[in-house]
């Protein structure tokens, strides 16, 4: 299984001005601007990693050579007997796009939404079949499956977990003012590291 991200998030998981109050910059003082919301970006990308979630609204494909756990035996060209298995999505998820894979002739079908279920829980994402369906057969192929999602808590700042805003603010700063680092790598460090426990998808 593999999962791309193939549009990224168009706003950022905390504003630009919250970003410069933080790192006491005058709202009014612009040149810094774009050097500013590319450490954002870096400081979300790597909170994403460690977290395990994506936090503003964004879209993944997820690629599978199978549907997970699908198998079947035949009964002459007839796929008999289909046992379902959750197929994990990046988390937290917001809807499907599309669920497409290549039948046992190669040819790419689309499933109907009403043939499966998106779940999402406290600290994962998946899709299920619907009650009373069953996964496809596939050709087996190299990425026949192909899940198209949008995910993320939001689509605007305000959406991002409270815990992990305060931690995005305070890395912007420790990032921006690297001489005093050493004071910070004790007390202060495990403190923000902390803020993200709560939100963790792994251990």
């Amino acid at each position: 299984m593999t999962k791309i991200r193939t549009v990224a998030p168009t706003v950022l998981a905390v504003e630009l001005a919250d970003a410069k109050t933080s790192l006491r910059v005058d709202a009014d003082m612009t040149d810094m601007d774009d050097l500013i919301t590319s450490w954002i970006k870096g400081v979300v990308a790597t909170a994403e990693h460690d977290i395990g979630q994506c936090l503003m609204e964004q879209t993944w494909q997820v690629r599978l050579d199978e549907f997970p756990g699908a198998s079947c035996y035949r009964l002459g060209d007839t796929c008999a007997s289909i046992i379902p298995t959750a197929l994990g999505l990046p988390h937290p998820v917001i809807s499907v796009t599309s669920v497409k894979y290549l039948d046992l002739d190669g040819i790419e079908q689309t499933l109907a939404p009403a043939s499966y279920k998106p779940v999402r829980r406290a600290y994962e994402s998946f899709l299920v079949p619907a009650r009373g369906a069953s996964w496809p057969a596939t050709a087996g192929e190299l990425d026949s499956v192909v899940v198209t999602v949008v995910c993320g808590h939001g689509a605007d700042p305000a959406a991002t977990p409270e815990n992990v805003r305060l931690y995005l603010l305070a890395k912007l700063v420790e990032q921006f003012d690297p001489a005093t680092r050493l004071e910070r790598d004790t007390v202060q460090s495990s403190y923000l590291d902390g803020l993200l426990d709560a939100c963790r998808c792994y251990a």
